[in-house]
């Protein structure tokens, strides 16, 4: 879809300031005040973010209580089962809770559903196997069992405790008789409200520990709540960018075979912090294709294998499982996307909606994903399995669409995620009344002006402008992520130095000019102008990115779009 540029209005005033109390450039000053940064103090904490900027446990509700009943659980020698979501983010938290169990003496067995046996969370008959199957005295869930009432319920009626850790929007009713630990509970004053599931189970992990008497390494923790932080796309401000930074530096000098494993597989030196963005494309999409295919336990045991040769083993397995993945996302894609041109494109259409009973549903919320980002609409897909279809979606910006579809729980047999992203099931003879009345109700919510697709820059940056210090400041934003992405830049007027050279299956590879020395660059999307205008010689604007030299690779700027230029 053509895309309309944006260039965001620059505050020079405010810039100058903030620039002259915080004693840095202007430039990395209206990027920070972009990024919500207002004050000197607020600058030094987003740009050396450290330990300092973690809470302490005590201040989540619900995070004593917990730790008081695994504790005392363990010591009278029952059993605690940790009950995990299939996902980065769930299986992060697992093992950081087993790990803090283990430490004060429990019998903490993981169960991590099979997503397509299974499905998500804590269900009645899931909760029935599970006390058929491992007997135990606590059930303490990481990254679900907030809407889980009915799971809850079987739970307590069977004489076991329940623990419900979770991040995901909090319903009008908790689960009876549940000790709960989420910060956006009501009554919850904790000051990170966008913690991932693997940041409350570091929380939980060191309550346990602290109410155990016991030592716990925070840096262990913070390496695996990383991956999570990053991976589950929370914003990557405040506490999370503090868990992200901390655990990326940790894992350049991470002593377990698993994780060690792990970075090899994905083409990760030792002794060097992985980047956000290397977490982000390179491990998190290998731990996640385990249980988007198959058992999420294989992704577990890479944060508690000791042995070195079964570490490597599981990590080449993952990279297996992870190529599989991508294979069946592309089909769900190219399918539905088939469909939606058939149709004759999304049009005014504001919610895509669309089911196939061949759809893996490990896949189905990456494919919503990028087709969200193709065509600029919030998009829902549905895998059909006998009389029950299970969907994933994903929104745009300023798109609830979790607030949107909760007003239609009627329809679902179970719902539930963030405001961008949700999941849930519905009885398979009423998808096509849900899927009209869902594309009515947006039609009728959502104005055309959010359906509008753009491209956004923050600052107009001349490429002259690129020099060591501008390359250094922008270092300081890392780490990258949701809330806090590499800032993308406007020039006017570039040219290329010389024709551009295909990159993989659709890219380009090539330099544009700067005086004092050309610059590198790749347009992995260029659209059909850009080789062109390159060919011939013919200046151009661009929105672009810097990416800094990592591995050898080099400065190189990527471009994320290109337009003639005013003299073209």
């Amino acid at each position: 879809m053509d895309r309309a540029w944006r260039l965001d209005v620059p505050t020079p005033e405010e810039d100058s300031q903030l620039a002259r109390e915080a004693g840095i450039s202007r430039l990395l000053a209206g990027l920070l005040r972009r990024r919500g940064v207002r004050t000197a103090a607020e600058a030094r904490a987003f740009l050396s973010p450290d330990a300092g900027g973690l809470h302490d446990a005590s201040r989540l509700l619900g995070a004593e209580a917990a730790a008081d009943l695994l504790v005392s659980t363990a010591r009278r020698g029952g059993r605690v089962v940790v009950f995990g979501d299939y996902d980065v983010d769930g299986v992060t938290a697992v093992a950081q809770l087993r790990a803090a169990l283990s430490r004060v003496g429990a019998d903490a067995p993981a169960f991590i559903p099979h997503r397509l046996r299974d499905g998500y969370g804590l269900k009645p008959e899931t909760v029935r196997r599970v006390l058929a199957e491992l007997s135990p005295a606590v059930i303490v869930t990481v990254d679900c069992g907030i809407t889980a009432l009915e799971g809850v319920a079987a739970a307590r009626e069977a004489g076991v405790d329940v623990i419900v850790t979770d991040h995901h929007l909090v319903p009008d009713e908790l689960p009876a008789g549940a000790i709960v630990v989420n910060p956006r509970q009501p009554g919850c004053s904790y000051p990170e409200k966008e913690l991932a599931a693997c940041g409350i189970a570091l929380k939980l992990a060191e309550a346990v520990a602290r109410r155990g008497g016991v030592s716990l390494s925070r840096e262990s923790l913070l390496r695996a709540a990383c991956l999570g932080t990053i991976a589950d796309l929370v914003p990557l401000t405040g506490e999370n960018r503090v868990i992200a930074a901390e655990g990326l530096a940790a894992l350049a000098h991470a002593r377990a075979p698993g994780l060690r494993a792990l970075l090899a597989e994905a083409g990760l030196p030792p002794g060097c912090p992985p980047s956000s963005e290397e977490v982000a494309f390179r491990i998190a999409p290998r731990l996640n294709a385990a249980g988007r295919l198959d058992s999420a336990l294989l992704a577990l045991s890479l944060f508690e294998e000791r042995d070195g040769g079964r570490a490597e083993a599981a990590a080449r397995e993952l990279s297996v499982r992870n190529a599989e993945r991508q294979a069946l996302e592309r089909r769900v894609v190219s399918e539905a996307r088939e469909r939606i041109e058939r149709d004759g494109g999304p049009g005014g259409a504001a919610l895509i909606v669309e089911l196939d009973a061949g759809w893996h549903r490990g896949v189905l919320g990456i494919a919503a994903s990028r087709l969200a980002r193709e065509y600029h609409r919030p998009v829902l897909l549905f895998g059909r399995d006998g009389e029950k279809a299970s969907g994933s979606g994903r929104s745009i910006p300023g798109v609830p669409l979790h607030g949107l579809l909760s007003t239609m729980r009627h329809h679902f047999t179970d719902f539930g995620g963030h405001s961008q992203a949700v999941g849930g099931s519905l009885p398979a003879h009423g998808y096509e009344t849900f899927r009209r009345e869902a594309r009515e109700l947006f039609a009728s919510q959502v104005s055309a002006a959010a359906l509008e697709p753009y491209r956004q820059a923050e600052q107009e940056l001349a490429l002259e402008s690129i020099d060591a210090d501008c390359v250094s400041d922008l270092a300081r934003l890392e780490p990258h992520g949701s809330g806090n992405e590499r800032p993308t830049f406007f020039a006017r007027g570039v040219r290329s130095a010389g024709a551009m050279t295909a990159l993989g299956a659709r890219g380009l590879r090539g330099a544009l000019r700067r005086g004092g020395g050309d610059l590198r660059c790749v347009a992995w999307e260029p659209g059909e102008g850009l080789a062109q205008l390159a060919d011939e010689g013919k200046p151009f604007d661009v929105h672009y990115r810097v990416s800094p030299s990592r591995r050898g690779y080099g400065l190189q700027l990527e471009i994320v779009a290109a337009r003639p230029g005013a003299s073209a």
